[in-house]
């Protein structure tokens, strides 16, 4: 499984590597208009996101679409390498610091809330719901820790069409996905190929 997952991750970064800078910002876009229809059928509540990384799909277009509705955006911060993820409420324009990984956090002092939706990055999908991610485990313990207090917040890949493969090598502490959404289409995790473009 371990040797599975390495292959798959090294692979889907040389992917993204080669196609995802030149195809992040229109990609950006179409994700955000896709991510503002489905919010209509979400739960309400903190919707929380990730500020993407250079190669990840641009998430600035769909934070700003959330913000746009009126809903709280929150933000995942670290708050230790073997802890769940804490998410702070954001706001375009608010300050922001590298996390460990550089990945872009709140500050410390951004409140805390409880996301009633959850965004998550992907480096490899399929339309079971498998989720390959960069290794760490922070969403998968905190989608476990979420669960653990009776929260079930659905999970939501944002990825490259082109990072689904036909199926993600999963252990036992992998988090599923509700629904990964594309640049091309939305895809809800049992419906048949094609059924949510």
């Amino acid at each position: 499984m371990r040797e599975a997952k390495a292959a798959l991750r090294a692979q889907m970064r040389a992917l993204r590597k080669a196609r995802g800078p030149a195809e992040r910002g229109p990609a950006g876009q179409a994700v955000a208009a896709r991510l503002a229809e489905l919010l209509r059928e979400l739960p309400t509540g903190p919707v929380a996101i990730f500020h993407a990384l250079p190669e990840e799909i641009d998430t600035a277009p769909a934070i700003a679409r959330i913000a746009a509705t009126g809903r709280s955006v929150v933000l995942p911060r670290q708050a230790g390498r073997a802890r769940p993820l804490d998410f702070h409420a954001f706001r375009p324009g608010d300050p922001l610091m590298p996390g460990p990984f550089g990945v872009l956090e709140p500050i410390a002092v951004a409140p805390r809330l409880e996301p009633a939706v959850l965004f998550v990055p992907v480096l490899a999908f399929d339309r079971r719901g498998g989720r390959l991610g960069y290794g760490a485990g922070f969403y998968d313990r905190t989608i476990a820790e979420l669960k653990a207090r009776g929260a079930a917040p659905p999970v939501i890949g944002l990825a490259f069409a082109f990072q689904e493969v036909a199926e993600v090598p999963l252990g036992p502490s992998d988090a599923r996905l509700d629904a990964i959404v594309t640049e091309c289409e939305l895809i809800r995790v049992g419906e048949p190929a094609g059924a949510g473009r």
